[in-house]
């Protein structure tokens, strides 16, 4: 099959890519599931690059499964042990975390491959036993807007003992003991949403880390 078939000049150059990185910008119906689905089958089908060395992530489940099927349309072989792992982000970071993250557990503390997923009702419910543990209520701070908060601090790596720090009043004291209290409590249990990424980012760090130490250092010439 010609995967560069019926393709404008710009897709087809984006198809027929192969070494290095390739940015795609693109508006709205201008063909981007189809260059990315044909891309891949190019891949496997005329550059033998094995389907599941192929990774493919997008936002929603739907789309997901729509270039799921697109792909396994133009594949002549579209058995599972031939095909490209397509995912959303979600999806794939949790399944990393379950396949390589035990070694995560030595760097923080609780964390085994056997998590579980707050969604926002669990989240909701564990700082409510938070503020309900501190004597707390809502006139404090809406839950919502604390749950805020702690995602923002997630985002930008910062830790309860960085908010004790920051601290200049007593209202931002309790919130850093909210935040060490969520994180103590949440971490044995499961991950959050605002984890998944942080964590798949922390166990890639430690495999690289892993790997620069395990490979011998090259000798010089004389």
């Amino acid at each position: 099959m010609d995967f560069l078939a019926g393709l404008n000049t710009q897709q087809r150059e984006a198809v027929a890519h192969v070494e290095g990185p390739l940015l795609l910008l693109a508006g709205a119906g201008s063909g981007k599931t189809r260059v990315i689905t044909h891309r891949i089958a190019h891949l496997i089908e005329t550059h033998r690059i094995p389907g599941p060395a192929v990774l493919a992530v997008t936002f929603t489940n739907k789309a997901a499964e729509e270039m799921r099927q697109r792909v396994n349309s133009l594949l002549s072989d579209a058995t599972t042990s031939k095909t490209p792992f397509v995912s959303t982000f979600h999806s794939f970071c949790v399944r990393l975390l379950r396949r390589d993250g035990g070694s995560l557990g030595e760097i923080r503390d609780g964390f085994t491959r056997r998590f579980i997923i707050y969604d926002d009702d669990d989240q909701v419910a564990l700082l409510k036993s938070i503020y309900k543990q501190l004597g707390l209520d809502e006139k404090f701070m809406q839950y919502r807007a604390a749950l805020s908060r702690v995602s923002h601090a997630k985002s930008n790596n910062e830790t309860p003992q960085d908010w004790y720090k920051a601290a200049t009043d007593p209202k931002l004291t309790r919130l850093a003991k909210i935040y060490e209290l969520y994180e103590e409590r949440g971490g044995q249990h499961g991950l959050h949403e605002d984890d998944w990424y942080r964590a798949e980012q922390e166990v890639r760090a430690r495999n690289d880390r892993n790997d620069k130490q395990q490979t011998p250092p090259r000798k010089k010439s004389a």
